[in-house]
Order: C-alpha cells, then structure tokens, then sequence
C-alpha cells in the first residue's frame, strides 16, 4: 500500500489546552509526501505551500511529538514516524474500533500498558473529557441493617447534609418507592442538576418528610473512626479536589482535596493512628506527595524522580531528576502511626508509603503492595481524544526503585479483620518499627517498557499516579 512520507519532525506550533490549535508553515512537496512544519516562524514566503493535512495525520503527527517528549523509554521505542504512518489497519487495528488505527497502534509499540491512547470516543466514555450530563446523588452512604437501609455517613456540606439528612436515619421510602436494598437505593436517588427527591425516613420514634434537591458534588477521600480510642484513619484515593460542591472546585485557585481532608482530621485527632491505606489504588501527584509532608519535618526527603520533559527553546526531550524535600513541619510529624496496605494499594499510595516508612520507620500491616513507581502525564490531544504517557519512574530517599516489585509488610497477614485487629495491637504498644524493605524478585505486573510488546487491554488501567500535563507549547 502506498502511503505519504512524513521526511521531518519539526514545528512552528502553537498549543492550547483542551485542544491543540495548529499554525504551522509547509514547504512545497510532491503528491505522495508530507513535509512537516518548520521549527520557528522564520519560514520565507517562498516555502508557504499549500499542504493540508487530515485530521488523522494531524492526531499522529502531534501524538508522534508527545511520545517523543514525554515518554521516558522513548529514545529506545520509538522509531520513525513512518514505520507507523498508514499501518494501522494492517496491523490489525480495525477503523471500525479505533477511530485513528495509526495512533493506536503506535502507542501498542512502546511496550508500556500505561502509556496509552484513547481517541475522542473512547475518551469521552473513560470520562476524560465528558460531553454528556453527569449524574448527581444524595452523597450519603447506606448499609443493610436488620433488612431495612439506614444512613451510615452523611458528607459534608452535600445534598443530603443541606436536606438534613443524619446518619442513623432509617429510609422508609423515596417518593412512592420503597428500596428494596443499595442498590435500589441508588438508583431511585440519582437524576440531574436541580431535581428534586422527597424522602421519608425514621428518626428515633419520629417518621419525617425529606425534600432534597441534587447538585453536583465531589466525595470525600478520607474518613476516620475510632476502635478502642484509637484513630483509624481511611484514605480511599489521592484526588485534586473532594468533599466540596463542584461550584467551589471549579473557582478554587488552591486544591481542596485529600491533602486538605487529611490535614483537618490529623489536626482533630490525637496520639497514635492507624492509616488505613489498603484498596487505594493512587490518584494526583500534587496530591500524595503534599499529604506526605502532613508526617515529616521539614527537611526530609520525600522521593526522587526522573521526569520526561520538553528540553527548554527545543522540541527535544530532556530527563530530569528531581528531589522532592518536605518543606514544613507536618502536624503529624510526633504522632506514632501504623500502616494498613494490601496488594490494592498502588503508586501514589505507594509514594506515600515510602516517603513516611522511610523517613520515620513506622510498621506495614497487611499484604504485599502492587509496586508501581511509575507515573502518568494525562495530555488532550489535537482531534479531542486523551493521550497517556509514563513520563515518571520514582525512587524512595535512598535511591531505591520499588517498581514491580512492591512494599513487603512486616506483618503479612492476607484476612482484613485480621490484619486491622493486628495493627491495633501495635498502635497501643506505640513502639514497633519497620523491618521489611520493598519485594526481592519482579512481580510482573506490568511489562518491560524496553521490551518489544504490544499492548492490549481496551481500558484504563487499576494504579495511577498522574498529573495532567497542559499541551506543551511548541516554538
């Protein structure tokens, strides 16, 4: 099959974010042949041609340039644009599931399950860059009890804390319905932005009427309860923001997410705590590494990483190390703490693992982590879909890479119930340390980005550790 040769990889681009807007100037070629765009605006007149590109060779062309800059395996992956230009299809990527059959295939190439292309379609339905109306909720949790539903948490400032709602509450009925379980439940309380839901529910010996109206709002991410006095502090993911209405996220100019949850409720706790991290499989960068500091003294080291970036005045790719140091005095940095995790914990969690474990010696109870230290730039891209690139490796204080090979606890013990009566047993004795270092041998959950594989997995995968990276400006 015949294909145009893309010869040059060089722009005179300007980005912007969400969508790519290009300018670019051509030089004049013959018909079976793109020339790229030049690298800075001193094009003559006279190479002004009148090349069109499509959009599908526009969407290779700027995800050719992402990869090139941003992944880190990149100098070893990623060949000519050519070998990848037209051969999509014959690869076996169907236009008919990928909307850009070059693309996808090219980023199968890296070798990296994480570094991933979803093309508008897919992008929206992942919810990268919804198009279509979100559903709202109460923002309540419910739990069977004696086969009827009673309010087990009530967040915050949401809808159902606005209605009144109380946790204790048992729900007689939602408008005429009576739920038959959580999931019903669910269901009859979701809609859209301002509708209305009457509830009626028992409190104490008193039956009352509940009118609620829904508006968008963002779960929180850390709880707390107490057994035997003593704090267990749950955080279930690392977000930018939670526990606020979307109207208070989207004007904020600082972030109002877990870091913030955390700060408030180790500022209302005292003494020893347990930090419940099992399930938690990562989130925002920002995030986990800020939460970190809540433990340190200022000082510390937190983690070292090695970033894949734009070189500066160039469109070539630089690595970076960067050492992230603590640079306050954390509330919880007298506090002794022990430390939940299973083979659910991941990335971010990990780095937190890392950070605290290493700096302050505190225990792990639990299972195994999963081992990813990696981390994500999450970009959009020219024709609206959402590009996925390992950009990050990231090391303990030390040096050390605990990269699939994961956090090895000092108390293995698989059974949940278990694992938390164990951790209590050492947060009352306030003395034990950490004895255990990160896995041996390779756990192989994730592929060798230096090894020729192709990936296949149709959606994101479980562990993030990310930062949304704005579409670099191309000179």
């Amino acid at each position: 099959m015949s294909f145009k040769k893309i010869n040059k990889f060089l722009f005179c681009a300007l980005t912007a974010f969400p969508l790519t807007l290009w300018t670019a100037c051509s030089v004049k070629h013959p018909d079976n042949e793109i020339v790229m765009p030049c690298e800075d605006d001193s094009c003559e007149e006279t190479q002004q041609g009148n090349q069109q590109y499509t959009v599908a060779e526009e969407e290779l062309i700027y995800n050719y340039y992402l990869l090139s800059v941003y992944y880190l395996a990149a100098e070893q992956k990623l060949s000519d644009i050519n070998s990848y230009y037209g051969q999509g299809a014959n690869a076996g990527f169907s236009p008919d599931l990928h909307e850009f059959p070059d693309v996808s295939y090219m980023y199968s190439q890296m070798g990296d399950d994480y570094t991933r292309y979803f093309s508008p379609y897919y992008a929206q339905m992942y919810d990268f860059d919804t198009a279509t109306d979100p559903i709202y909720s109460l923002s309540i949790s419910v739990e069977n009890s004696d086969s009827v539903l009673v309010v087990s948490q009530v967040y915050p400032d949401g809808p159902g804390d606005r209605a009144g709602l109380k946790a204790g509450d048992t729900i007689l009925s939602v408008g005429k319905n009576v739920p038959g379980d959580i999931d019903g439940f669910n269901k009859l309380t979701s809609g859209r932005e301002g509708d209305s839901l009457g509830l009626k529910i028992l409190r104490g010996s008193d039956t009352l009427d509940v009118s609620a109206n829904l508006f968008c709002y963002l779960t929180p991410t850390v709880f707390v309860d107490y057994i035997d006095s003593i704090p267990v502090i749950k955080i279930t993911e690392f977000e930018d923001f939670s526990a606020v209405s979307c109207a208070k996220a989207q004007s904020a100019t600082e972030y109002q997410g877990t870091l913030l949850e955390l700060e408030n409720i180790l500022k209302s706790t005292k003494g020893t705590a347990i930090i419940d991290l099992r399930g938690n499989l990562g989130g925002s960068m920002d995030q986990c590494v800020g939460a970190t500091e809540l433990f340190l003294t200022r000082g510390d080291t937190i983690a070292i990483f090695d970033i894949a970036d734009v070189a500066p005045d160039s469109v070539h790719q630089q690595i970076l190390t960067q050492t992230i140091v603590s640079t306050e005095e954390g509330p919880g940095k007298e506090r002794y703490f022990v430390f939940l995790a299973d083979s659910a914990s991941a990335s971010c969690s990990e780095i937190f693992l890392a950070a605290i474990t290493k700096n302050r010696n505190f225990p792990i109870v639990g299972s195994q982590t999963l081992g990813k230290g990696i981390g994500q730039y999450y970009t959009p891209t020219y024709a609206g879909g959402y590009s996925i690139i390992t950009a990050m490796h990231i090391y303990d204080k030390d040096g050390v890479s605990f990269h699939d090979k994961g956090f090895l606890p000092d108390y293995d013990i698989a059974d949940p119930a278990k694992a938390l009566e164990k951790a209590l047993e050492i947060a009352k004795g306030g003395k034990e340390k950490r004895t255990k270092g990160y896995g041996t041998e390779r756990l192989h959950h994730f592929n060798d980005p230096f090894a020729k594989t192709a990936s296949t997995n149709k959606g994101p995968l479980k562990g993030g550790a990310y930062k949304f990276k704005k579409a670099p400006r191309i000179k």
